[in-house]
């Protein structure tokens, strides 16, 4: 053996612990070795594609009477339907969406569109197809995008296909939504204020107002960084969407927008969408039997602590590592309303911790916990539902966690200290 070979020690202390199971596996994260990983991604592919053909291909017990897939993407492609139909606005019209819905469903399950008209304008690209095409087309696009984002982020393909099938992906894609999507815009946004392609971050930044209440703090980044540019592109991006939606769909149709608006909160407020099925701390506190005043109170106060947190990070330091955790775990914890797809966005620090990890070494635990962000990352809903234990907050704030603590000097990666010194003394 070599005898030149240091045993680890703690980041903090010094002091060498046990070289125990709790040390290898978890303080470590020995267990987490590539050929695991890779035995989980490629079962995730087989179940993901099979999952897919099953939903879209093969009658199953998500369809309405007359065979209609219902799942979220229903409402998206009917609301583009009605863009090219000349008739956006009734996408805002809860009684008149809900009537086109039962209509050609046959079934009394319906789905709300709260998206802005921008995100409308895009869907109409795909209400030309028929529906289950423009379900597959919408989830392959958007998930192919998250992907690049990865690649981006990682510099490697297999990095970025592992990432993208992480259960909150596979969620987010069985629910025809929108999650890949913003995470994509969100990692094209964080790669440009790294790479200092301060125009193109805005853009990507300006385009995800498609959904505005995961974009709150975004802003409160660039202003702590001094990012102007960012800041003033993404501006101009999106007033040029807003106008361009506009034009194309009509002025009315934003303003039938914002009169819908209340329709949501009421929804979120009364139980419309399961509190079990929500990510927020608003939706555990309801799920917990907390009123509604008092959850968003709790909510309000989780929400400017995120706000200090996105603050602090990114005015003390410039390393993704600490940025993205720290931004988009606070997204999550910020809004009220955020479903169990949402999730989806915590792929994009993941890749960013897993990229230092692998470049500088992980700190002590760090992988433990990046496997449970993502093996929960699909969980959370069973476990409010059935259990009614909400524990999908928990995530997004391990999240801001594992940035902010890599921010502390006195933590070590655990890769330096296991580091081999070279001695021609060997036994």
């Amino acid at each position: 053996m070599d005898t030149s070979t240091k045993l680890e020690t703690d980041a903090v202390t010094g002091e060498r612990p046990a070289d125990g199971a709790w040390h290898r596996f978890v303080r470590a994260g020995a267990y987490f070795t590539w050929d695991r990983i890779g035995f989980a991604c490629l079962c995730s592919a087989i179940g993901f594609a099979a999952g897919l053909i099953w939903m879209l291909a093969i009658p199953n017990t998500y369809g309405a009477p007359n065979g209609t897939l219902l799942m979220d993407y229903l409402s998206f492609w009917l609301a583009g339907g009605q863009a090219l139909n000349g008739t956006p606005e009734l996408a805002y019209i809860p009684r008149e969406f809900a009537a086109i819905q039962e209509a050609y469903t046959g079934s009394d399950t319906v789905f709300g569109f709260f998206y802005p008209p921008t995100f409308q304008m895009v869907q109409a690209v795909f209400a030309l197809l028929p529906y289950k095409a423009a379900f597959a087309a919408f989830i392959i696009a958007t998930t192919f995008l998250l992907a690049l984002s990865c690649r981006l982020i990682t510099g490697k393909w297999l990095l970025a296909a592992c990432l993208i099938l992480i259960p909150a992906c596979a969620n987010n894609a069985f629910h025809g939504q929108n999650a890949a999507l913003t995470a994509a815009l969100y990692g094209f946004f964080l790669v440009g204020v790294e790479r200092q392609r301060m125009i193109l971050a805005g853009i990507a930044l300006g385009l995800l107002t498609i959904k505005p209440q995961l974009g709150i703090l975004a802003p409160v980044a660039l202003i702590a960084s001094w990012n102007w540019r960012a800041f003033l592109s993404a501006s101009a991006t999106t007033l040029v969407c807003a106008g361009l939606s506009a034009a194309v769909l009509g002025v009315g149709v934003w303003q039938m927008f914002w009169q819908q608006a209340p329709v949501a909160s009421a929804m979120m407020e009364l139980g419309g969408v399961e509190w079990g099925k929500m990510v927020s701390v608003y939706g555990g506190l309801r799920l917990l039997g907390l009123p509604h005043v008092a959850a968003m109170a709790i909510q309000a106060a989780v929400g400017l602590g995120s706000l200090a947190c996105v603050w602090h990070a990114w005015r003390k330091s410039e390393a993704m590592a600490v940025r993205a955790p720290v931004l988009l775990g606070g997204a999550l914890l910020v809004t009220p309303f955020a479903l169990s797809y949402d999730l989806t966005l915590l792929v994009v620090p993941c890749a960013f911790l897993i990229r230092e990890g692998l470049k500088s070494g992980f700190l002590p635990y760090e992988k433990t916990l990046l496997a449970l962000v993502i093996v929960l990352s699909a969980s959370t809903s069973p476990f409010a539902v059935w259990l009614n234990l909400p524990v999908a907050p928990l995530l997004p704030l391990v999240t801001v966690w594992l940035g902010l603590r890599r921010m502390d000097p006195r933590l070590k990666p655990l890769a330096a200290q296991t580091r081999p010194q070279t001695s021609a003394t060997t036994a």
